[in-house]
């Protein structure tokens, strides 16, 4: 991973670090409920599900995604990363240490595919308020697949 962003998996504890830029993301999330969604995600097997942040150098979360382990239509185990919350910053460094830190966690749950789920409804034409996930799959949709079979 970059050098200037590290990908942790946060807990319950580390939660309340990252509400601010659930914030900005989001102001109608109240803090009780990003903690209640935090706790049902971190309660469960981390080798299952979880949530990951990404932090700058000077322990700054700049971005946050929940994952799970689920397979795909040929039973193979998929990475499914969703609720991508990423603070906009000039160039690219930051999408690239989001896709550096799937790709580490897909091989290391042993993951063959990785996909992003995208919660905004695109009937509505606009996505919600914040269009990261868009950026993202738009501009850098090229995640590395595992190459191990199972």
């Amino acid at each position: 991973m970059d050098q200037h962003f590290q990908a942790n998996s946060i807990g319950l504890r580390d939660a309340r670090s990252a509400y601010p830029l659930i914030y900005l993301h989001d102001p109608s999330i109240t803090l009780e409920e990003w903690l209640r969604f935090a706790r049902r995600r971190c309660s469960q097997a981390p080798e299952r599900t979880g949530l990951i942040a990404i932090r700058d150098r000077r322990g700054l979360i700049h971005a946050v995604f929940g994952y799970r382990v689920d397979i795909d239509l040929r039973a193979r185990k998929r990475l499914c990363l969703n609720n991508l919350v990423v603070a906009r910053m000039p160039g690219s460094q930051i999408d690239d240490a989001v896709i550096a830190s799937a790709n580490d966690l897909s091989a290391r749950l042993a993951c063959q595919t990785i996909s992003l789920e995208q919660p905004f409804s695109r009937r509505t034409g606009v996505p919600g308020a914040c269009p990261t996930p868009y950026d993202l799959a738009a501009s850098r949709a090229n995640f590395i697949p595992s190459t191990r079979r199972h």
